[in-house]
């Protein structure tokens, strides 16, 4: 079954990855690469970036084999309804913004009318239910590290690792290496979350593929199962921001014994911790980073902006709310120097 939509915003980062000059910025890249004139404007070398970024889906589908799915712009009035909404930049900025298409392909599907089943077609293998995704790439023409923000839906429909291996394509050439995409969220965000909250539940989840033969036929049949535990401290208020590391250690040593295998909870594919802060009357999610052992703030958006009928943001409003977001918190943590350009 599939799961119901909850919104979420993700972060990550990146820097141009030179084979020899780690001081590459995406202008020597836009040189070297693109073949923009050593001479060109800022503004010139962005706009040459952001061609560079939309070739692809613009032209055509940029296809994931790997996943099966494909990221691309309809440019059909009549079919996409976000048409006003592709994505666009802003050369004093450096930001690319907007709503692209994306979805699975290479499913067996039937496209069929919910009012009338006798309205039904094939899909073909070649064919792709496309859904619609806010974008957000910060491309600093002077600097050497970039961000991007992506709206995903529920883990079946998201397309964030659909977006971040197709950054760190438009990044891969000649000397440059493939960028290394870190998940990031400003300091400022996290400890938003953590302050005043109290640990309700810690969740272990992950899926474990049945590998291993079986003269069980009920094993034998299944491909794999999810596995997800949940652990619920009682009669105790647990700080977050004091016990928060501690807990997720104590409990990541324990394990699951599967068919014939023994899995540790620390070895599961997501962490996430629930909180709740009676100051705010809120309560919100973390992912926990096994390998930093650092919690990454899930940014969930409902009651941070609108949402439509279909239980998606509202662009407009979400748009806003990014940009926003990107000024006011992570812009002065990612560039640092420009905070000091305004010092005395």
């Amino acid at each position: 079954m599939a799961k119901s939509n909850n919104p979420k915003l993700e972060f990550f980062r990146f820097s141009i990855n030179h084979k020899t000059d780690k001081n590459k910025t995406f202008k020597d890249f836009a040189i070297e690469v693109l073949g923009v004139d050593k001479s060109a404007t800022d503004a010139k070398v962005f706009t040459k970036l952001f061609a560079h970024f939309m070739n692809a889906p613009e032209k055509g589908f940029e296809i994931n084999e790997r996943m099966k799915k494909v990221l691309t712009w309809i440019d059909d009035k009549t079919v996409n309804v976000h048409y006003d909404k592709k994505p666009s930049f802003n050369t004093s900025t450096c930001i690319i913004s907007g709503v692209l298409n994306a979805g699975p392909y290479s499913q067996d599907s039937i496209l069929s009318d919910i009012t009338n089943k006798k309205v039904s077609q094939k899909l073909k293998r070649d064919n792709s239910v496309l859904k619609y995704y806010y974008i957000f790439l910060y491309f600093p023409v002077d600097f050497t590290e970039g961000f991007f923000m992506v709206h995903s839906d529920n883990s079946e429909d998201t397309i964030t690792v659909l977006l971040r291996d197709y950054v760190t394509k438009l990044f891969k050439y000649g000397d440059y290496k493939k960028p290394i995409v870190e998940r990031f969220c400003p300091k400022k965000f996290q400890d938003e979350f953590r302050k005043g909250a109290t640990i309700y539940s810690l969740n272990f989840k992950t899926t474990i593929l049945n590998d291993i033969p079986s003269d069980d036929p009920f094993l034998y049949d299944m491909d794999g199962y999810d596995v997800s535990i949940t652990i619920t401290p009682k009669n105790k208020s647990m700080d977050f921001a004091k016990l928060g590391n501690k807990i997720i250690d104590v409990f990541s040593k324990g394990s699951f014994k599967g068919h014939k295998k023994t899995n540790e909870l620390k070895d599961f594919n997501k962490i996430k911790v629930g909180t709740r802060n009676t100051n705010t009357n809120s309560s919100n999610t973390f992912e926990w980073n096994t390998k930093d052992k650092e919690f990454t703030p899930v940014v969930y958006l409902k009651g941070r902006v609108k949402m439509t009928g279909s239980n998606s943001p509202d662009f407009e409003d979400l748009k806003k709310y990014c940009n926003d977001l990107f000024n006011d918190q992570i812009l002065p943590e990612l560039r640092p120097d420009l905070q000091m350009k305004y010092v005395d």
